[in-house]
């Protein structure tokens, strides 16, 4: 038995084409995504909620990174839904960084927003003492996906949000380089959430690096 249960997550799907799975960033839930609709024209949008976000209950225990791939490995499994493009921000990032190198025949395109493979300390402190912390942000302070980045060979665009910190940049920066087939851009206009302050950029991108 999976130590997180793919059974407990309701997956929603919505558009025809290829599928791009979208996965939420820290204090989230799937509908950071909606300001994408207008991709289902072209893409099979697929996103849910991650464990102790929205819908999803938290489990009992801690779980790390890698439980979360191993999860998205499932659920996709169960949807029938072999390759995919992976989308993810900031916590989901994590995640999509881990099912990327570890799961390479699954993963089409690669797109991280607002991630980094570990955290600062300062940030690390910021998440741990934050308001309604759970598992997740533990989870996510935990995290060292460093040794990772090299192992990803999907072709890769890194999205930083223009006004995130200086960690943040690096972060970013660190993965462009790393990742064999990886790419930077600075988002203009964005404080520090690519996705919901800049849907409608974030959406022509995707259609010309998705193709």
């Amino acid at each position: 038995m999976p130590l997180l249960d793919p059974t407990a997550i309701r997956p929603s799907r919505a558009g025809s084409g290829p599928a791009v799975v979208l996965l939420h960033g820290i204090s989230k839930t799937r509908h950071m995504w909606d300001g994408l609709a207008a991709l289902t024209g072209r893409f099979e949008l697929l996103s849910y909620d991650l464990p102790g976000h929205g819908e999803t209950l938290s489990p009992d225990g801690p779980y790390e990174i890698e439980d979360l791939s191993d999860q998205l490995a499932a659920v996709l499994t169960a949807l029938g839904v072999t390759r995919a493009h992976v989308m993810g921000s900031s916590l989901g990032g994590m995640v999509a960084q881990h099912f990327a190198a570890t799961r390479p025949e699954r993963v089409d395109h690669l797109i991280l927003c607002d991630t980094s493979p570990a955290l600062s300390e300062g940030m690390r402190d910021e998440l741990l003492t934050m308001q309604g912390r759970g598992l997740a942000h533990a989870a996510m302070a935990r995290a060292d996906l460093m040794d990772l980045a090299e192992e990803i060979f999907a072709p890769t665009l890194v999205l930083c949000a223009d006004g995130a910190d200086l960690a943040m940049r690096e972060g970013a920066d660190f993965l462009a380089r790393s990742i064999p087939y990886g790419r930077l851009a600075f988002v203009p206009g964005a404080a520090a959430d690519v996705v919901t302050e800049r849907p409608d950029w974030l959406a022509r991108v995707m259609l010309d690096f998705l193709g």
